[in-house]
């Protein structure tokens, strides 16, 4: 009796243990801030492998928002957009949204919403360079330049936290974003 006690309590206290640490290494952390201190792009704390799942859950987001995702080795000197996610919800009356990317390439990840709203401003013409095109939803194809050296227009976030469940961060609008690596088999 004694001892099944004992086995319970140190179980415990081991998970306790495991958690606070898991809760100490979040997967997501802050890249850059403006200069008021607010983030704005967010990074992943490790390098992820090629076939990785990011879950990206999305309330409230504005007519047309985007989260935009790039990648770099591990120096990340070179760093390049290789996906883009529609935040907004498509179908009337539907206020979420959620997708999976599946990293196509090992490295780190970084990622920041922004408004669609100026980067179509752009225009399009061989004297620009080269240009990659995503589909952000069945009437949007949206061109960007490449190599992407710095990000257009992203919001910043007016309140974050990150956890070992993923960076959830809120935005204007009453926006919130949650970004966190799937489980293995999820």
């Amino acid at each position: 009796m004694f001892t099944s006690r004992l086995l319970t309590g140190v179980m415990l206290s081991l998970g306790v243990t495991l958690a606070a640490q898991a809760a100490e290494n979040p997967a997501f952390t802050v890249l850059e801030q403006t200069d008021s201190g607010q983030p704005m792009l967010f990074q992943s704390t490790h390098p992820l492998k090629k076939g990785d799942v990011i879950k990206v859950y999305a309330t409230n987001a504005q007519q047309i928002t985007v989260m935009q995702v790039a990648a770099c080795g591990s120096d990340c000197s070179h760093v390049h957009l290789i996906g883009t996610l529609p935040l907004s919800a498509y179908a009337v009356g539907l206020t979420t949204n959620s997708a999976r990317f599946v990293v196509p390439q090992s490295g780190y990840i970084s990622f920041w919403v922004q408004p669609v709203v100026g980067l179509l401003s752009t225009p399009l013409n061989a004297s620009n360079g080269p240009w990659s095109f995503a589909r952000v939803d069945p009437f949007l194809l949206l061109g960007q330049q490449t190599p992407y050296l710095m990000p257009p227009n992203p919001m910043p976030a007016r309140a974050f936290s990150s956890d070992e469940g993923g960076l959830h961060a809120r935005f204007d609008h009453r926006t919130f974003v949650t970004v966190s690596l799937a489980d293995a088999g999820q």
